[in-house]
């Protein structure tokens, strides 16, 4: 399932949290540990987020007993806890494990992925405890170079799904508004500090992630739209612009890419079949990455063949160069592989 990140210490941005809601993400991440920002307010402003959120998503809170002794709160009290809206406890290490236990009868826990979970699951399961009212998740790491190792997360997420394969696993992407006071994207791998937020998370689902967390204050409208249409209609959307009127007759066409997979270039099964209009020779230039091409009528029984260029490769007197993929986009092109549904949406630049 997919979270996205909303902060105490800011103004809630209902809109914001309105469309996430509505475009499917069931999970709401919130810190109650920020050094930066004053907490006092944490109380009111977790009710105000339950209202806000409803029976639409859970909220998961990361906390320490610092943070909870400063808020008046105690892990002796679930029942508080759930009250103020919480669904779900991050946990630090250094709870006793009678606490826990004590929590998982008004809330749900979060272990951390990354170092205690192992050993804490193997003691909350000697126990009997309803082991699907736990999940673990990794950090986020604000400051460049401390993002988790790829090989170390991979490691780690064999070694959980192993021994608790019904238990999921959580992991952060970057937003597109990037959170203070370091403002350098909050990701779970270091990896993907500069990766765009649909190539982050469609990587972590095959490093055995199963949900996907945006870790910045926001992502843009754009974004959104793509995590919507690939993870609830399995279709990859593409922002472009034209070079030539051509490209508006694809503009909200869904195409598969063929079963084949080419190396070199992205070619709309489609496309040959539902065009027929005679193509003139126009704007044959060299083809950079993401350059949408369509072959003219120099190209023979290949007109009409629609196609986004994987590589930079020469100008070809067949080939109109028709619009581009915005450069915000070009690593979504990696997304689409044999078989991939994709789509163009006009983009701005």
């Amino acid at each position: 399932m997919l979270g996205f990140s909303v902060y105490l210490g800011e103004s809630f941005d209902r809109s914001y949290i309105e469309t996430m809601l509505d475009k499917g993400f069931r999970y709401v991440f919130t810190s109650l540990q920020i050094p930066e920002e004053d907490s006092s307010q944490y109380f009111d402003k977790l009710k105000e987020l339950k209202r806000l959120v409803g029976n639409k998503a859970e909220i998961i809170a990361d906390a320490s007993p610092h943070a909870f002794s400063n808020l008046g709160l105690s892990y002796k009290e679930p029942e508080i806890l759930s009250e103020i809206g919480i669904d779900y406890i991050r946990l630090d290490i250094s709870l006793e494990l009678s606490d826990i236990i004590s929590l998982l009868d008004k809330v749900k826990i979060v272990c951390n992925a990354s170092t205690d979970a192992i050993d804490l699951l193997n003691q909350l399961q000697s126990q009997n405890v309803d082991m699907t009212r736990i999940m673990v998740a990794h950090n986020y790491y604000p400051r460049p170079e401390t993002g988790l190792d790829k090989q170390f997360f991979i490691n780690k997420n064999e070694e959980l799904k192993v021994s608790f394969p019904d238990v999921s696993v959580m992991a952060f992407v970057p937003g597109t508004t990037l959170r203070g006071p370091v403002y350098q994207g909050l990701p779970t791998l270091e990896d993907h500090r500069k990766v765009h937020p649909l190539v982050a998370a469609k990587e972590l689902l095959a490093l055995g992630v199963d949900d996907i967390c945006i870790g910045d204050t926001h992502i843009n409208q754009s974004t959104i739209n793509q995590f919507n249409t690939f993870f609830n209609k399995g279709i990859v959307s593409l922002q472009v612009q034209s070079e030539t009127k051509h490209l508006d007759y694809f503009i909200g066409r869904i195409f598969h890419n063929r079963k084949d997979k080419a190396r070199d270039v992205i070619r709309a099964e489609e496309a040959r079949q539902t065009f027929k209009d005679e193509v003139m020779p126009e704007n044959t230039i060299a083809r950079k990455r993401g350059a949408i091409t369509l072959d003219n009528v120099k190209y023979g029984r290949y007109m009409n063949e629609l196609q986004i260029v994987n590589k930079s490769l020469n100008s070809n007197k067949a080939v109109n160069v028709i619009g581009h993929v915005c450069e915000q986009d070009l690593a979504c092109i990696d997304l689409i592989d044999a078989g991939t549904a994709f789509q163009f949406v006009e983009g701005e630049e």
